[in-house]
């Protein structure tokens, strides 16, 4: 009888063993799939606001190359108006030397004038860079105060010194040409006697000079208040030309607060100085 108890007994032993391991497996494996899932899950979910992340940034980048874009188009289409508004200003006040030649019956004068104009003109159309050497824009210089002197025969005198240092120094083109015509304008014109225009670029302590001097009418105090009123607050002045105006906001987009453009009285007439620090030789 025990015998048959202890048989029934590992019988039922082994049969519940047989039912009971593989629901453990199951279990554990369902387990094992949870937690995989789990993870799974969380991983997707983070790689999902990663691109998510990533896209948003790419378009904030996108868009801030855009707006980098577009602000130096509108700087580029700002430089543009400035140098169409000065160059129109040359040719209108050279027509008018022309115009003057005429009237007194210079007529040989007017045609050499024509055909320094016309000179003038051919390297201002080739001349395609914002930029060019302190030694070509002084060339073209040269060639505007040919055309002056036939207009103003022994009343105009010039000359012009350069330092060698910085004769390849770049600078926005037709910067002095303004300066001079300027001079010429408001210096020379009026006085009956005419007088000197003297143009100095040179080096000291790296900072870079750029004198345009004139002898005969000299600036008044109240002409160089206004000046730095509208270069500190952007109060339009009566007496400013354009080639001031210009000459300043062309220096400041170029050299920003390296560049300073000033107006100062002197011994003999007015001096108009442009300083570049920062400059190195050659």
């Amino acid at each position: 009888m025990s015998y048959l108890l202890c048989g029934i007994g590992k019988r039922l032993q082994k049969k519940l063993s047989s039912e009971v391991n593989p629901m453990i497996l199951s279990e554990t494996a369902f387990t094992v799939f949870i937690v995989f899932g789990i993870v799974g899950g969380v991983i997707g979910l983070a790689t999902l606001v990663f691109l998510l992340i990533s896209e948003k940034e790419r378009e904030v980048m996108h868009i801030a190359k855009r707006k980098t874009e577009l602000e130096m188009l509108l700087k580029e289409m700002q430089l543009s108006h400035l140098a169409s508004q000065i160059q129109p200003h040359f040719l209108f006040n050279s027509l008018n030397t022309v115009s003057s030649l005429i009237r007194i019956g210079k007529y040989e004068e007017a045609t050499e004038a024509i055909h320094g104009i016309s000179d003038l003109l051919r390297h201002t159309i080739r001349e395609e860079q914002d930029l060019i050497s302190i030694e070509e824009e002084l060339s073209y210089v040269g060639l505007y105060l040919n055309i002056q002197e036939l207009r103003f025969g022994k009343r105009l005198s010039w000359r012009y010194e350069l330092d060698e240092r910085i004769r390849c120094f770049k600078i926005p083109v037709f910067m002095i040409q303004a300066l001079v015509e300027n001079a010429c304008k408001y210096g020379i014109e009026p006085q009956l006697g005419g007088g000197e225009v003297a143009i100095s670029a040179y080096l000291n302590n790296h900072t870079l000079y750029i004198d345009i001097a004139n002898t005969g009418t000299r600036i008044q105090e109240e002409w160089i208040l206004q000046f730095e009123r509208w270069k500190q607050e952007g109060i339009e002045a009566d007496r400013m030309g354009i080639g001031l105006k210009n000459t300043h906001q062309r220096l400041k987009h170029y050299f920003a607060e390296r560049a300073e453009l000033l107006i100062q009285p002197w011994s003999e007439g007015t001096r108009v100085r442009v300083m570049i620090t920062e400059v190195r030789e050659g």
